[in-house]
């Protein structure tokens, strides 16, 4: 009995004999670092949990028994251990927050989406009065895409409304220009030649992707009246390997099987006159952008390499992350753009630009204010440029802006200053209006 104990003590203590060594990498899983040593880290105890975590992330094969825990509810309970995935029918997966848009239960109202309107055509005309114009982009999404697959709890009537009627009627009552690409999915969905969503992803096909890039392509030059680099298709591969993010969510199941679905088309192609004339585009969207942007490359190649403020929250520039969207100065970081984007799935119709229309409508009615009651006087005006000049890192920040907007160094540093100055004297006024109401 005695060696029976022993033996059965040396399995449970196996595994941290291999510390160190828990396996391969999770997806979508960042391991813990080991933190900085510090007395007020360890009188805090802070040091000691963050230990904690690291141990119980590195302890031998840990990855692994993840995996063989996860497999075994995704193969016998048909349970999906990621966070918001659910298992449909016939193993079609689902996030459940398409899901809950696809039926209604999360629709925000007809009062949501009218104020959410006027912010949009008051931006719009705003942005008009610069010279540049706004297009929302209704990506498509899997959860109007695949009705009969929605798994049972998630079964039902039709709903009476959901957020994409709540924000194309306010789009179309208020005249947004607009592109709805998730009506013209569902359209093509019984004629079209290849998949345009895969079963076991969340985004739409390579497939899918390439249409609406040619087709985003071809309504801005009817738009506006340009003639942009070509798309040209060189060729179209079948395969029923899930690449990339057409299996996306399940291989955040991180179970041992490869995913499976019904083979998919990749397209390949190429731009030919690449040294046509471009729009300079910012684009604010979400992670259905994300892929055109890092991936194809589609601001660098079509849209004047703008910006993408991804979810309105990390600024990227020339596919690299140039800093968080919190230090973005609106409505000063507009100019030099032809075109603004509001690029969003369905699941986001509801908060559409993630606080970037509210920041917008902010910065637009201070800068009408400004414009009313500040009067700068020119030789103020000069002396704050020079100040920039001689901040090495301000002015390094100035340089940079006009080479990503194409405008001169003299133009953005008069904005930078003419910005700072009136933003002084707009928190002086806030504070002496607070203190005469407080008396």
């Amino acid at each position: 009995m005695r060696y029976l104990l022993a033996v059965l003590l040396l399995f449970l203590l196996t595994p941290l004999l291999f510390t160190g060594f828990p396996g391969s990498k999770l997806a979508n899983h960042k391991p813990a670092a080991l933190p900085e040593w510090s007395w007020a880290s360890w009188w805090a105890g802070d040091y000691q949990r963050e230990v904690a975590r690291v141990l119980n992330e590195q302890f031998g094969w840990r990855n692994n028994l993840v995996r063989l825990n996860n497999q075994k509810e995704y193969s016998l309970f048909n349970n999906a251990t990621a966070r918001d995935v659910v298992i449909g029918k016939d193993g079609y997966l689902y996030e459940d927050t398409y899901l809950d848009t696809a039926t209604g239960r999360n629709y925000q109202g007809r009062k949501h989406f009218q104020e959410m309107g006027e912010r949009l055509a008051l931006v719009r005309d705003s942005l008009a009065e610069r010279g540049i114009d706004l297009l929302v982009v209704m990506a498509a999404g899997k959860g109007t895409y695949f009705p009969e697959y929605h798994p049972a709890a998630w079964a039902g009537p039709s709903p009476a409304a959901t957020n994409e009627d709540g924000l194309l009627q306010a789009l179309q009552e208020q005249q947004i220009e607009h592109l709805n690409f998730n009506a013209w999915f569902r359209e093509m969905k019984d004629t079209t030649q290849y998949p345009l969503f895969p079963k076991v992803g969340i985004h739409w096909t390579k497939y899918g992707q390439f249409l609406v890039m040619d087709s985003l392509v071809n309504y801005l030059e009817q738009r506006h009246g340009i003639d942009l680099p070509e798309m040209v298709l060189d060729s179209i591969e079948v395969s029923s390997e899930q690449r990339g993010s057409e299996a996306d969510i399940f291989r955040g199941l991180n179970v041992f099987q490869a995913p499976a679905g019904y083979p998919l088309a990749y397209p390949y192609w190429h731009v030919e006159h690449p040294e046509k004339e471009q729009l300079k585009t910012l684009v604010i969207g979400d992670s259905f952008y994300w892929s055109l942007y890092l991936h194809e490359q589609f601001s660098k190649k079509f849209l004047g390499n703008g910006e993408f403020w991804y979810y309105f929250n990390r600024v990227m520039w020339n596919g690299t992350d140039d800093g968080p969207a919190s230090e973005l100065r609106l409505p000063n970081d507009l100019l030099g753009y032809d075109l603004v984007i509001l690029f969003e799935t369905e699941s986001h119709y509801h908060r559409l630009s993630n606080g970037f229309l509210e920041a917008a409508v902010a910065g637009f009615l201070a800068g009408e204010v400004a414009t009313a009651a500040l009067d700068i006087p020119e030789e103020r005006l000069e002396e704050m440029m020079q100040q920039i000049r001689e901040t090495e890192k301000w002015y390094a920040y100035v340089k940079n802006k006009a080479k990503k907007g194409d405008r001169t160094e003299e133009e953005v540093l008069r904005n930078e200053a003419q910005f700072y100055l009136e933003e002084r004297i707009r928190k002086k006024k806030l504070r002496r209006a607070v203190k005469n109401e407080n008396r």
